[in-house]
């Protein structure tokens, strides 16, 4: 199996745990590096 492929079922299974599933959309690259650090599991991006 691919990268891709492996990457999206690790970002579905994240949607199919029970509970809320909480995605930040950091502003740069520091504020990623720092959500990184807290322990989210998936960032967003913004499509601008």
């Amino acid at each position: 199996m691919d990268v891709q492929t492996l990457r999206a079922e690790a970002f579905k299974a994240l949607h199919e745990r029970p509970g809320t599933f909480v995605i930040p959309n950091p502003w740069d690259a520091g504020s990623a590096k720092l959500l990184a650090s807290l322990g989210f599991e998936a960032l967003a991006t913004s499509s601008a």
